[in-house]
């Protein structure tokens, strides 16, 4: 059989099956998933965090664009296993961390990116600054998510994900400049704690409460929305972790 025949034979399966999918809140089920046409769907909010340099680092040496790609990858890695988080490694531009519903909320979740970004702009600055100017941003938003397995493995990272949260966390992360890091979607700020939304600043010798986040108008799939942004700092230091 020659390989345009074989390939035809499993495209053909694939085109006749019926697409079969499962609603979980339980993300070990994405073992379950195989070549065949078959996925999960959940809940969850995503963080997309985008490099925003990487054409101008791949313009000044490719090994460059990926040295700074592993040190993300080892630093989202490592945050995601500490806070229950799941890693996908979704472009070279960029990475997916998944946090289930039912594992966590929406508060928590932003209140990590905000320490994510912190760590990356301040904790890890040395290393980062040392072989490029660091350049990222945040998007955070909360729905229904669907992946399917694309490699024979079960890595996290090698999992297609598809999903209107995720591309309106991407597009939240493209209009985040400096000093802006992370930026999330209004559905997401209504619904996180009060807590993330204000915090104390002395401001001539008062102390005073100010907001924290920036609103943003901007359009997805040509609707008007809003986001919010900060550059409000919260550390991982503070609460131990």
């Amino acid at each position: 059989m020659s390989l345009t025949q074989q390939i035809l034979e499993k495209t053909t399966a694939l085109s006749e099956a019926e697409f079969e999918y499962t609603n979980t809140s339980d993300f070990s089920l994405t073992d379950s998933l195989n070549d065949d046409c078959n996925a999960i769907v959940m809940e969850a909010t995503v963080i997309y965090l985008n490099i925003k340099n990487v054409d101008v680092l791949l313009k000044t040496g490719k090994r460059l664009a990926a040295r700074i790609y592993k040190f993300y990858y080892n630093a989202l890695k490592q945050v995601c296993k500490e806070t229950g988080g799941h890693l996908n490694a979704y472009s070279p531009h960029g990475f997916l961390m998944i946090y289930p519903k039912n594992e966590h909320e929406i508060s928590y979740v932003v209140d990590l990116a905000m320490k994510t970004a912190d760590l990356i702009s301040h904790g890890l600055q040395e290393p980062f600054e040392k072989h490029s100017h660091c350049n990222f941003a945040l998007g955070v938003d909360n729905g229904n998510i669907l992946g399917t397995k694309t490699t024979n493995d079960n890595g996290e990272c090698h999992i297609a994900w598809f999903g209107h949260t995720i591309e309106k966390a991407i597009a939240i992360s493209n209009l985040c400049q400096r000093p802006f890091f992370v930026g999330i979607s209004g559905h997401v700020f209504h619904h996180i704690d009060d807590s993330l939304k204000k915090t104390t600043k002395r401001i001539l010798g008062f102390k005073k409460e100010v907001d924290v986040w920036t609103r943003v108008s901007y359009e997805f799939e040509n609707v008007k929305k809003h986001l919010y942004q900060t550059n409000f700092h919260r550390s991982f230091d503070e609460s131990g972790q």
